[in-house]
């Protein structure tokens, strides 16, 4: 039975807003076939914290998420976790790291001395940051 607040009497082809539901929805943690915003869930999914199929966000959880700080099947990012993980090509002198130790390894790999500090709470690898 279809009622005033059944959520599929309230799906648009193209939703804008807070909580928006379409199958394209822009917004405040939108929610659709394709979704891009704060929070947005759905099977394809930008923005900055994302949930879905396919995500591209800052923190992404999903079967393929692209981000800084990814979970799932397939990730790529500086700080992911997934069963398959594409790294970077960026040269591995510019990437920073959450743990002095990690650094320090990355240092020895490189063949490079000591580790420097990148803001507050991250670390590089060689005593002196590429120029």
């Amino acid at each position: 039975m279809k009622g005033d607040g059944d959520c599929a009497s309230n799906r648009k082809r193209i939703a804008i807003g807070v909580a928006p539901m379409g199958t394209i929805a822009i917004g405040i943690v939108p929610m659709g076939v394709i979704s891009i915003g704060v929070v947005p869930m759905g099977v394809v999914s930008i923005g900055v914290v994302a949930m879905g199929v396919f995500n591209a966000a800052i923190v992404g959880m999903g079967l393929i998420a692209v981000g800084f700080n990814t979970m799932g099947v397939l990730t790529a990012g500086p700080m992911s976790m997934g069963l398959i993980q594409i790294r970077s090509t960026t040269n591995p002198r510019y990437l920073a790291y959450p743990s002095r130790e990690q650094a320090e390894e990355q240092a020895a790999k490189l063949g490079c001395h000591g580790v420097h500090r990148m803001g507050d709470r991250y670390w590089m690898p060689c005593n002196e940051h590429p120029q």
